[in-house]
């Protein structure tokens, strides 16, 4: 599950917006989130957040409202002001004066413009240099060491085979859209996408001192285009084996043919040393390397200077800041305005130095009571995950044995990280937002890189604690809860603990459920790729995943157009147990008392109210909408409570939900795997 999403109340003067929550009801369900002119038995998701859809109002730099864009919105105004007071403060720790410097050159924009493109010169000029493939694989590789993937890239993570050693791992990367369809689909909704662009890269180029922009711009859509002809889909890269191809270091010169990978390699700073690697989309590699050898070198040196302008422009020079709001906010996305300078600035930082912008954000707005009691759902949530393991009547004893002892290894870490990174050899300046942002993803990058040489950190995180999100790893069997997400509707310390475990709890199931997904279930307690299902049991949790398939694939977004249940079949999985750990975690919480009834509402039916809740958004009313959902691992927020509910007994309980209801599924067509 992945975002980046508060509420109006912190920051009037930009839209209007009840807040998601304005203080403590005991029950945890508010009144006026509800819509009762509907029944649940029948539109459930509506019923459970009608009444937050009607009364908010979306920003217009935000297409797409929702929970957890209202709650990340409220950390940044909170650290928005934190970094506000660091500009004035007369004495600052040098981590703080960092900080102070990375927001102030982001704001300052006159600066930014008097300075023009000089603080890219010299990437620029070695794009200029170019007179062969080798020196555009160079490029790419020099690229790629500031965190400026172009099409490709390498991700330094755990090995499947040997957890406790780190693989470079080359993958297909973005290109200029976001994703193969926008360039290869006849519909109209992405053929209009695809003319916006191509404007856009003429204006850039133009910008950029093009001769030709015109001409330029049309060579590098079909550049990008043929590169996406040979891309994976998403379906087929996360096929469980399906990307797992190795090699030595001794290959990297011949393994894409056209592409000199070690001459990328070196460039990127990939030590000498490193021992272990591999290439999870060869196909795609071998075209990449063909188009090096075919398309002319002042093409890809176009291609190059557009990606290096478009990665950067919102630190540059207002005309290239302006056309990147024009094409990527607006023609894109969908958005009206662009997204006020001060929530881009706290992004920008949080993006260079999210360690220790993070330990700020704890240390101010994260108080200590509120992770002791969220750490008490945690505990409830993995004996309910141990209980249904334990109970499950499909499973053998051979699998249940190497599914409980995944559970025991599991690394849960919740709040923020133990490990902070030191960024005292990272330099800033408060006059130089491009070369901070630069310098921050080369330093990050470096130290990736680095770590193919050490032992595998299994403590490590890869997420910030001002995210509201969280996240399973299946190469370190880990889930991480950041600070941020736990704050009301997920987490509210003075509710009956009905809501709490229907929301937080939902969340914490949801991500230790992946370790138990399609995919997750494929690897052990370590990490490492190995079947530890009977085949007998693979082939049961195979069909009940199908049936997961089948029913998401029926979901309709617009008109003619269904979701991909296989695309989204492991958030999928992990959305419907998610729901039913924490119902029975909810239980256990319990202990045999029978639950209060508050504001009209039994126990169950606030857990379910308060699971809906947290996917309050507005609808889906855009072809740029509808591009983006059904390209997204994730169903759309009302198929995901849909999704969900119908498929829990104890739902149809709680709401006495009868055959002739709309949210109905028979008995046998519901689904469990754990």
């Amino acid at each position: 599950m992945s975002t980046s999403r508060l509420a109006a109340l912190l920051i009037p003067f930009l839209f209007s917006l009840t807040p998601a929550v304005a203080g403590p009801i005991v029950s945890g369900i508010y009144a006026n989130d509800l819509d009762r002119s509907v029944r649940a038995q029948d539109d459930f998701y509506r019923y459970a957040v009608g009444g937050w859809v009607a009364r908010v109002e979306s920003p217009a730099w935000m297409p797409g409202w929702d929970t957890n864009r209202e709650l990340q919105l409220n950390v940044y105004q909170a650290i928005n002001d934190d970094l506000k007071n660091m500009r004035v403060q007369p004495s600052l720790k040098p981590v703080e004066r960092k900080l102070a410097d990375l927001y102030a050159s982001y704001m300052d924009e006159s600066g930014i413009d008097s300075r023009g493109l000089a603080p890219l010169q010299r990437y620029l000029d070695a794009i200029d240099r170019i007179h062969n493939p080798a020196d555009v694989a160079r490029v790419l590789g020099q690229m790629s060491a500031y965190g400026l993937d172009v099409g490709m890239g390498v991700w330094v993570h755990p090995d499947d085979q040997d957890p406790s050693r780190y693989l470079a791992d080359f993958v297909q990367a973005d290109l200029g859209l976001p994703g193969r369809d926008y360039y290869l689909s006849d519909e109209p909704r992405f053929s209009s996408v695809r003319a916006a662009y191509l404007r856009h890269i003429e204006r850039v180029l133009a910008l950029a001192g093009s001769a030709d922009p015109g001409a330029d711009a049309k060579a590098v859509v079909d550049l990008e285009t043929s590169l996406a002809q040979a891309q994976w889909t998403e379906t087929a890269t996360r096929v469980p084996g399906a990307t797992s191809h190795r090699f030595s270091r001794a290959q990297l010169a011949d393994i894409a043919p056209g592409l000199d990978l070690r001459t990328y390699s070196d460039a990127l700073g990939i030590p000498a040393e490193a021992q272990y690697f591999n290439l999870s989309q060869p196909s795609f590699y071998a075209a990449y390397g063909d188009q090096l050898t075919t398309t002319p070198l002042p093409v890809w040196q176009a291609y190059l200077r557009l990606r290096l302008l478009d990665y950067v422009a919102r630190m540059l020079p207002a005309p290239f800041r302006n056309e990147a709001d024009r094409f990527f906010s607006m023609e894109l996305r969908g958005a009206t305005a662009s997204r006020p300078r001060w929530i881009r600035a706290v992004g920008f930082v949080d993006d260079t130095m999210g360690d220790a912008l993070g330990q700020i954000y704890v240390d101010k707005h994260f108080p200590p009571a509120a992770e002791q009691h969220a750490h008490a759902i945690l505990d409830n949530v993995v004996a309910a995950f141990r209980q249904r393991i334990n109970k499950s009547t499909w499973l053998s004893a051979a699998s249940r044995k190497g599914a409980l002892e995944k559970l025991d290894h599991l690394v849960i870490r919740m709040g923020s990280s133990r490990q902070v990174r030191d960024y005292a050899n990272l330099t800033t300046s408060a006059s130089d937002p491009a070369g901070n942002w630069l310098r921050a993803r080369g330093w990050q990058v470096a130290r990736d890189m680095e770590k193919m040489l050490k032992p595998v950190n299994r403590d490590e995180w890869s997420m910030t604690p001002q995210a509201v999100n969280g996240y399973y790893s299946v190469s370190r069997n880990q889930v991480v809860l950041p600070a941020a997400l736990i704050q009301p509707p997920y987490f509210q310390a003075d509710a009956d603990d009905a809501a709490n475990y229907g929301a937080l709890g939902w969340f914490i199931a949801h991500e230790l459920s992946h370790a138990f997904d399609r995919a997750g279930s494929r690897y052990d307690g370590e990490g490492r790729r190995v079947e530890w299902m009977t085949p007998t049991d693979r082939t049961e949790f195979e069909r009940r995943a199908q049936v997961i398939v089948a029913q998401y694939s029926q979901y309709a977004i617009a008109p003619g157009k269904f979701l991909n249940g296989e695309l989204s079949v492991g958030e999928n999985i992990a959305d419907i147990t998610g729901l039913s750990v924490a119902y029975d975690a909810y239980h256990l919480s319990l202990r045999g008392r029978k639950a209060p009834k508050l504001d009209g509402l039994s126990g169950d039916q606030r857990f379910f109210l308060a699971f809906g809740r947290i996917w309050a958004a507005e609808k889906i009313n855009s072809d740029k909408r509808i591009n983006e959902a059904l390209a997204d691992t994730h169903a759309p927020e009302s198929f995901r409570v849909f999704g969900a509910v119908r498929n829990n007994d104890a739902f149809y309980k709680a709401f006495n939900v009868k055959p002739s209801d709309a949210v109905f599924l028979p008995k046998q067509a519901r689904i469990q795997i754990w």
